[in-house]
């Protein structure tokens, strides 16, 4: 694949987002060129994998450890019951390829340690963090800042979520949202913590979006600012972050 220009066919494909003002055949080579990991490959991760796939970034790393469950059936919409038992990495890979035969994949079948953060980070240019606890979170922060690179964040709690950017222009981090790790069950516990379907897919695209515009260049980045959301009233804000550096 020649990540120096377009083909004949690239262009057919991304022609509808290719005529979008501000963006064009420059903003496109600058996806194809562009290397994003994702940490996690949950009900995040399925709408930010579709729409960065079918926008045509160049590669795309996934790492998670999990195998589809049952339990997982009801918001990882990347996922179907046939996938049930098998890595979620392997069956993401597959199903993104087929979607876009024009990207890699890179897939990591394991979980992100303080040990193979940094280096594995160092591959990349865009972290976005999917996964859906704190540990990881503060692992990705601190790794992040060592290798110099921006990083997407999102979380989701039973009927909203939270987004941002952290390590980017105005060097805020996820320390100066929580320089602790809040009390409360991990997000993880499926039995105690619930979560509607459709939140995590709207902040997962809302990550995509964001990841997009750090990448091409265009549009106003969540960079020291939270976006909360809230789906029972349609509601959304955003708040500026302490410690955010001019």
């Amino acid at each position: 694949m020649d990540i120096k220009k377009l083909s004949d066919s690239e262009l057919e494909r991304y022609h509808r987002q290719i005529i979008l003002p501000d963006f064009g055949e420059a903003a496109q080579l600058k996806l194809k060129q562009a290397r994003v990991l994702i940490i996690g490959a949950g009900g995040l991760a399925s709408p930010i994998l579709k729409y960065l796939c079918s926008t045509g970034i160049g590669c795309i790393g996934l790492m998670d450890g999990d195998r589809v469950e049952e339990s997982n059936l009801q918001r990882q919409i990347m996922y179907d019951q046939s996938d049930k038992g098998k890595f979620k990495v392997e069956v993401s890979a597959q199903k993104l390829k087929e979607q876009n035969p024009n990207i890699k994949v890179d897939q990591f079948n394991f979980r992100l340690t303080g040990e193979n953060a940094q280096e594995l980070f160092q591959e990349y240019d865009l972290i976005i963090d999917a996964c859906d606890n704190f540990e990881t979170r503060y692992i990705i922060c601190k790794a992040a800042q060592k290798a110099n690179k921006p990083w997407v964040y999102a979380s989701v709690f039973e009927y909203g979520g939270q987004v941002s950017v952290f390590n980017y222009k105005s060097q805020t981090q996820y320390s100066d949202l929580y320089p602790e790790a809040p009390e409360q069950i991990p997000l993880s516990d499926g039995k105690t913590i619930g979560v509607l379907p459709p939140v995590p897919g709207l902040i997962g695209m809302l990550q995509a979006t964001e990841a997009i515009k750090i990448i091409t260049g265009i549009g106003k980045i969540l960079d020291g600012e939270l976006l909360l959301y809230k789906a029972l009233d349609l509601s959304s804000r955003k708040f500026k972050l302490k410690g955010e550096k001019g």
